[in-house]
């Protein structure tokens, strides 16, 4: 038997492992700060995570229609009209202000010519700009996360097409008529107004930007990321979550704290995690600790069992070596959780 069908539990092919990961992915609390738990799971720092989401925003789809629509979109801005007070000598620009007015005169030597009129004028800076003005600065911001902590020039396509999105992104938010809109994220009633209003083909771009910004890797992008280690830990994870759900025992979705994901008595720690060594990582069952082998293809269940264990922190351990092994250790968790209540009551 070779060593990977000894161990059992390696994720299965590449389309089961997809399917679980996808399981997982989707059972995820939302929202989420995508940072912290994409790097919770695959076991990667946040400054690499930052780099891979801010490299998938700026070179996503909704990123290339937004830039690509741009040259039309700024003829037809939405604006509105606005009054500003303007000195005018020997004509009219609009209403005159008499007060403001008087006290010009008076500090011009009682210039008769001189009038202060409230001169109508198109103002760019509306809601439906600003969501446009956030889903360019999405896309900039973006290449930037994927460039920074580069100590060195890297030649990679997809990092050059990604700086290429940044940079037009950055251009278009210098054009005259958006510029002076304030860098910010757009509210929810901005949003709500920019879908409903009359303008809404024209920023529909936009409003598909900022929803991928907010939700900018999907689970098949993600995948591919997953050393077979985690892979196997991701496998592992969804058949001790799929087991205590036939069981009965509903869990909630998954969240992250701590560098770790979260469902009711089942956690999931990386090894990886920020370089942490001190931490114990694999899955926890309530009290009982589980996990694949370091060495992934060494079949030696003594050997395994004698390395989880001095990582354990003197809780109970099991190794997964086999499919088997899951189901046990659902059994094992479970009856030392009603010692624990025998104990307890």
């Amino acid at each position: 038997m070779a060593a990977e069908e000894a161990t059992g539990v390696t994720g299965g092919d590449a389309e089961d492992a997809d399917e679980e990961f996808a399981e997982l992915y989707e059972r995820l609390a939302r929202p989420f700060d995508v940072i912290s738990t994409v790097a919770a799971l695959l076991g990667l720092t946040p400054i690499a995570t930052s780099q891979f989401v801010g490299s998938a925003t700026a070179r996503s789809p909704e990123a290339a229609r937004l830039i690509a629509t741009m040259p039309a979109t700024v003829r037809a801005l939405a604006t509105s009209v606005q009054s500003r007070n303007e000195r005018c000598v020997g004509e009219l620009r609009g209403p005159v202000l008499w007060s403001a007015t008087m006290s010009a005169r008076a500090s011009s030597f009682g210039d008769e010519g001189l009038f202060v009129c409230a001169t109508p004028s198109r103002a760019y800076d509306v809601e439906e700009n600003q969501v446009l003005v956030a889903a360019l600065h999405s896309i900039a911001r973006g290449a930037r996360d994927a460039s920074n902590h580069m100590k060195a020039p890297v030649a990679d396509l997809l990092l050059d097409l990604t700086r290429q999105a940044g940079s037009e992104a950055s251009r278009w938010l210098d054009h005259p008529t958006i510029a002076d809109i304030p860098r910010q994220r757009a509210g929810a009633r901005a949003i709500r107004r920019t879908r409903s209003g009359k303008h809404r083909r024209t920023y529909e771009p936009a409003l598909a930007m900022l929803a991928r910004a907010a939700d900018p890797v999907t689970a098949a992008e993600v995948a591919p990321w997953r050393d077979q280690r985690t892979r196997a830990q991701h496998h592992v994870l969804i058949g001790v979550v799929r087991r205590l759900e036939r069981e009965g025992r509903q869990l909630p979705p998954f969240r992250v704290e701590r560098g770790s994901l979260f469902a009711g008595p089942v956690q999931y720690h990386h090894a990886r995690w920020l370089g942490d060594r001190d931490t114990v990582s694999g899955i926890t069952i309530g009290r009982l600790l589980v996990d694949v082998p370091t060495r992934l293809h060494d079949p030696d269940r003594v050997r395994a069992e004698a390395e989880l264990a001095a990582r354990g922190g003197g809780r109970p351990t099991r190794a997964i070596l086999q499919e088997s092994d899951i189901d046990a250790a659902i059994d094992q968790a479970i009856e030392l959780a009603r010692i624990r209540t025998k104990v307890t009551s």
